[in-house]
């Protein structure tokens, strides 16, 4: 990659990528003064606002590097030969991390009742992949890791690709929550969800190098941690009433990156290899 394209890619797209978040905020101010013809609340636009990073991806590899952007987007997409055991982590390591939550939290004294005896494997599979396409992976991942990783990889390294991408995807998610009012925009909050983000950045990141940079990988790890954290809360409702969740969420996803990290750390050449792949 040329580094001079790169640096003015990587400025490009996350203030493309940031903008469509704010844009999607401003269209909320905009309603609340009976301002707009529609509602930017219903459901088509709370599925395509999950997709700025991917529109910010095509837009600044078309612009940037021109056709050769776009095929490079669309090789680190059909990546699919993916090793077994590694497909086999990035979608039950989520599950275990939610079991191991449950675990924590019943040996804090939470009263977890069980909401719902099961669900149908087609229908469970159906579930998963309208997470993938409308919660957030495939809007957000071709973006995130299949274009601004692999440049940032090259220019910083592992650990501060990792970590400029945590705070990068922790800034988009902000205005997002800010429109819709779910969650109070305070200290605490701030703290715990930049924390989670780039957790789950290194996360990412190690998948990302040991699959040898496939953003499909990216989609379905996001996907199911997504689906992971769905399925506890359908099947024990009462963890969203405690306030140790999200603190023990956090800790496990930090007590994982901190693995992930030093396997990055070790292996410095792995980044390289997988930014020019």
């Amino acid at each position: 990659m040329d580094n001079g394209c790169n640096k003015n890619a990587i400025r490009l797209f996350i203030a493309l990528a940031i903008g469509f978040s704010l844009l999607y905020w401003g269209l909320f101010c905009l309603h609340g003064h009976g301002m707009l013809p529609f509602d930017p609340a219903s459901d088509l636009f709370g599925a395509l606002r999950g997709y700025g990073p991917t529109l910010a991806a095509l837009l600044t590899a078309a612009v940037v590097y021109g056709r050769k952007g776009l095929t490079e987007l669309w090789r680190r997409l059909k990546m699919w030969r993916i090793p077994p055991w590694l497909l086999a982590l990035a979608i039950l390591g989520p599950m275990l991390a939610s079991l191991v939550l449950l675990l924590f939290i019943h040996i804090a004294g939470v009263n977890l009742t069980l909401a719902s005896q099961g669900v149908p494997l087609p229908k469970l599979i159906i579930i998963f992949v309208f997470f993938a396409i409308v919660d957030g992976p495939v809007g957000e991942e071709i973006g995130w890791r299949g274009f601004l990783l692999p440049r940032l990889l090259e220019k910083y390294g592992a650990i501060h690709a990792s970590i400029l991408l945590g705070i990068v995807w922790f800034l988009w998610h902000i205005p997002l929550y800010a429109a819709t009012d779910k969650v109070d925009l305070n200290l605490a909050f701030f703290s715990s969800y930049l924390l989670n983000n780039v957790a789950l950045s290194f996360l990412h990141a190690w998948f990302f190098l040991r699959s040898g940079g496939s953003a499909l990988l990216a989609i379905i790890f996001h996907t199911a941690c997504n689906y992971a954290v769905y399925l506890a809360v359908t099947f024990y409702p009462s963890i969203e009433q405690s306030p140790l969740t999200q603190q023990l969420y956090v800790g496990i996803l930090v007590f994982a990156a901190i693995f992930a990290g030093l396997s990055m750390w070790r292996n410095p050449a792995q980044g390289q290899r997988a930014a020019n792949d």
